[in-house]
């Protein structure tokens, strides 16, 4: 975590250093040689701060044998907080010189206050030194280079992000290995035949079956082949003593029973060759990089006896696939659906011989499925959270079992509710903890800290990507790459973990990219409890341990109600995020006042409400990057929120807000804005966050000076001026944006705005005045807009006739109408889109009694949504149409579907009861 924190400290001292001197000739000559002293004390801080990171760097690389671990420890502890303080110093130091806020204006014009900055800095200066001279005294490490290269990102995952997002659970495989096995084994070769060693891999995510998989495949198979070997790989591996571990495995050489004496290169030369004329099988278990497989892959024969095999298993997939030099042979073990788990738990159970199960509870237990588990009985009402907390891994549900096995049933339910703090302490759960200690422990640093925070949210609910990725932009978690924007970073660190199976795509968005993600609960469970040792996160609800000292935490959740004040449990002084699902015991207003260093505000899921007191003193968190006040109850927002320089996103969706203040077009920062007024209306699609629930806000003028903002929604035209409309079109770097309110006034002003910022548009929602508004006043003509990147656009509003320009667009993948009352010929401008995955028809947005999709049409369709169209009485699929088509989806409708068995790739099918299906 430090090392992000200190590449920020080092971008802000380059920032603000050829801006630290004053006008001194008015200031007293005492004050003026305290601010003389901050451009030495911040140079001194810079040239500290870069030695100090090599250390931090060679921290990261130990392992908790080396002999000073434990006073390393807190030294980096100290070293870390040196970090953040700095950071907070030389912000609130910029602030104060770049923006004419009522905070700058107390630290430029109250020599008091300049003197407690200058002084601050002096004692950071100090504190320097001082854990400097601590290391020196102590001898605890030695500034020699960190092994560990976190300044680039080394795996390029583009080509792998179709095999991530598979599906939408967690229980997705793509083949049987042993199958394939048995496909290589069943071949019986000639003596003279020849060919490559075949290479397959086995992946999944740690305790998912892999090495006993492979084991099983071995067991069975080796006795097939001349020679074969099992070698266990380490994360750190010792390359010349694996190949004298072949060596002695394979038999390869007489003098190899006293073990094999050369030097690496040697060694790999010397199986090479004795390999090439045998037919043997090997399995590498453990492969953690590619650097190790590159070592280990010169003792290995192009050419050998044809059938000869090569298995590698790895928590990685980048690793698999270059491990096999093809996805085909790369097998990912699933972790087991429900029923699977269940019955495996019961199996172990059963199989145990537990003493402290009476014959009657075996008999009740083995009785057990999944809908008795929805209705649970004494003593077994807890194994459905059990199953939960396993959450399909194999190793999981044996350690469980075994725990299970050793007391009573009647005693399950208070292991269950102590599980997360046995899993850390217990040592009959060592072996799962290590496994996903260590999972922790092998990731580069700069992806430590972003899967870290993903403990922070919830055990029991999916999380939102797009949220996770932009708190990790706000926190600072995000290291900068070159031609890279923050937020594309963002998404390489959350594929990275993809990749190395820590996290798995649980729900996708209309155009199939990933939206919500999920975390196993015991790996979960292993990152709070380092969170908490680490300073780096906790959470204060009901469950806080009443003799807990307050300490200093980064990052605090508020989930469930507590007795005692947030102040008693957390030193609230350096927190950098705050997340609130339960109100505290001190009023929010008083709380945000306290907030001085936060970063992250989010209240979204808050279950009470947050009204305007809370938030009058927002503008007096200078450090604020991120606010999230969606679905509150405030009707407008002050006017110091423009005294947020750093504001990066700003979420007032579903509020009870009408129009923005002027000060909001000063956060010059701002990327984000999302902002609507909630309304009684409700449409056939019932989705919280569906745009047609939600009326815009109107935005005042000088909407132009957000040059970064990249956001904007939803924006109400009809409440803005012509020429705030117009200014609109000033904002180039624009990629998703809203619009309602749209009537024949204003089109003009509209299509204009559309027409400069067409190129960078990604998404597009566009809605009439809901009184006397309409579509048809937009441009229709092939040539009249252009949207070269635009994947989602949504049409709220009667607009008689499709636009010819959606028919031309080659990145269109989702296409959302509302209200539109379009008839079958207007679906022709749609019928040829090779780019569209998925067709939303709602709320009377076609109003013909029948729709045909016509042999050949959608090529590209996979998802189908038709939802509220009174009209519609039929649906006919004629053979060869949709030929993709994977999903269908049709509520609020009575009709009959003809052609259902011409979808040769329908497998999600969800029809209300007013859906007869015709053959």
């Amino acid at each position: 975590m430090a090392e992000i924190a200190l590449s920020l400290v080092m971008r802000l001292v380059q920032e603000i250093s050829a801006r630290l001197l004053l006008d001194a000739s008015m200031l007293a000559e005492k004050d003026a040689a305290l601010l003389r002293s901050v451009p030495g004390n911040i140079r001194y801080i810079k040239d500290e701060l870069e030695t100090i990171g090599a250390f931090l760097g060679v921290v990261e690389d130990l392992q908790e044998g080396y002999p000073k671990y434990q006073m390393v420890k807190p030294w980096a502890e100290q070293v870390k907080d040196l970090v953040y303080d700095i950071e907070d110093c030389l912000e609130e130091h910029s602030i104060a010189r770049t923006h004419n806020s009522s905070w700058s204006k107390r630290i430029l014009s109250n020599n008091n206050a300049l003197r407690q900055f200058a002084a601050k800095l002096s004692y950071v200066r100090s504190r320097i030194v001082e854990v400097s001279e601590r290391n020196r005294r102590y001898d605890l490490v030695a500034p020699y280079e960190s092994t560990s290269s976190y300044m680039t990102i080394t795996v390029v995952l583009d080509h792998m992000r179709s095999r991530f997002l598979k599906g939408t659970t967690q229980n997705d495989t793509s083949g049987d290995p042993k199958k394939e096995v048995d496909s290589w084994a069943s071949a019986s070769p000639k003596e003279t035949s020849r060919g490559a060693p075949k290479v397959a891999a086995i992946a999944g995510m740690c305790g998912s079956g892999k090495t006993n998989l492979a084991h099983e495949i071995y067991n069975e198979k080796c006795h097939h082949f001349a020679c074969h070997a099992w070698v266990e790989l380490s994360q750190n591996v010792n390359v010349t003593k694996v190949f004298r571990d072949m060596i002695v495995q394979l038999s390869l050489d007489s003098s190899s029973q006293t073990g094999y004496i050369g030097e690496e290169e040697q060694l790999a030369h010397h199986i090479q060759e004795k390999l090439k004329d045998k037919l043997f099988f090997i399995v590498f278990d453990g492969l953690w990089t590619l650097r190790a497989w590159d070592r280990i892959k010169r003792a290995l024969p192009d050419i050998s006896r044809s059938g000869s095999m090569i298995i590698v298993t790895t928590e990685i997939l980048h690793v698999a696939e270059d491990c096999t030099k093809s996805a085909n042979h790369v097998y990912f073990v699933p972790l087991l659906p429900e029923w699977k788990s269940l019955e495996f738990l019961k199996d172990l159970v059963l199989k145990s011989e537990n003493g402290e199960m009476s014959p009657e509870d075996k008999e009740d237990f083995q009785d057990l499925d999944l809908d008795s588990l929805k209705v649970p009985e004494p003593p077994f009402e807890t194994i459905a959270k059990v199953l939960q907390k396993c959450g399909g891994l194999k190793l999981a549900i044996k350690t469980v079992a075994q725990l299970l096995t050793s007391e009573p049933p009647h005693k399950w339910g208070q292991l269950c509710e102590h599980l997360p703090s046995l899993l850390y302490n217990d040592p009959r759960l060592k072996k799962i903890k290590r496994v996903m200690t260590r999972s922790y422990k092998c990731l580069p640093p700069y992806l430590k800290p972003c899967f870290l925070y993903l403990s922070i949210f919830p055990e029991d609910s999916d999380i939102n990507v797009a949220t996770v990725l932009r708190r990790w932009v706000a926190e600072g978690l995000v290291r900068e790459m070159t031609g890279m924007s923050p937020e594309a970073v963002a998404v390489r660190y959350l594929f990275e973990l993809f990749d190395r199976n820590l996290i798995k795509a649980t729900k996708l968005t209309r155009n199939r990219s990933c939206k919500t993600c999920w975390i196993h609960p015991m790996m979960r469970d292993i990152l709070v409890m380092i969170a908490q040792e680490e300073k780096f996160s906790t959470t204060v609800g009901k469950n806080i341990s009443t003799i807990l000292p307050a300490k200093r935490f980064r990052h605090v959740t508020l989930d469930g109600r507590n007795d005692r004040a947030l102040v008693k449990s957390v030193d609230i002084s350096g927190i950098r995020s705050l997340t609130v699902f339960s109100e505290p015991s001190e009023s929010i207003a008083s709380l945000i006042c306290s907030l001085k260093t936060v970063r992250v505000l989010d209240f979204s899921n808050a279950s009470f409400p947050i009204t305007q007191r809370d938030i009058h003193h927002i503008g007096e968190l200078c450090h604020l990057r991120y606010l999230n006040l969606s679905e509150s109850s405030i009707c407008e927002l002050p006017s110091s929120i423009g005294m947020l320089p750093f504001l990066q996103l700003l979420n007032v969706r579903k509020t009870q807000i009408r129009s923005l203040p002027s000060e909001i077009t000063r956060l010059e920062r701002l990327q984000i804005l999302s902002a609507s007024r909630k309304i009684e209306y409700s449409c056939h699609y019932r989705n919280r966050h569906c745009s047609c629930n939600s009326e815009g806000v109107t935005v005042p003028k000088g909407i132009e000076n957000l040059e970064n903002i990249e956001g904007l929604e939803v924006l109400d035209v009809k409440g803005s001026t012509h020429s705030t409309v117009k200014d609109l079109g000033k904002l180039t770097r624009l990629k998703y944006l809203g619009l309602t309110g749209l009537t024949k006034k204003n089109s003009e002003e509209v299509s204009d705005a559309l027409r400069k910022l067409s190129p960078s548009l990604i998404y597009l929602y566009l809605a009439a005045c809901r009184k006397n508004g309409t579509l048809c006043c937009l441009p229709m003509d092939k040539g009249s807009l252009e949207f070269p990147r635009l994947e989602t656009i949504k049409l709220d509003g009667h607009i008689g006739t499709m636009p010819e320009w959606i028919s031309h667009s080659l990145t269109l993948s989702v296409v959302k109408l509302h209200r539109t009352r379009l008839q079958q010929n207007n679906m022709r401008t749609l019928e040829g889109i090779h780019s569209l995955i998925t067709l939303a028809l709602l709320d009377s947005s076609y109003v013909d009694e029948e729709l045909v999709f016509y042999s050949g049409t959608f090529r590209g369709l996979q998802r189908l949504e038709l939802v509220g169209l009174p009209n519609l009485e039929a649906v006919r699929f004629q053979e060869k149409a949709v030929q993709r088509l994977q999903e269908i989806s049709i509520q609020s409708c009575r009709l009959s579907l003809f052609g259902q068995r011409n979808l040769n790739r329908l497998w999600d099918v969800f029809f209300d009861i007013g859906v007869v299906v015709v053959d």
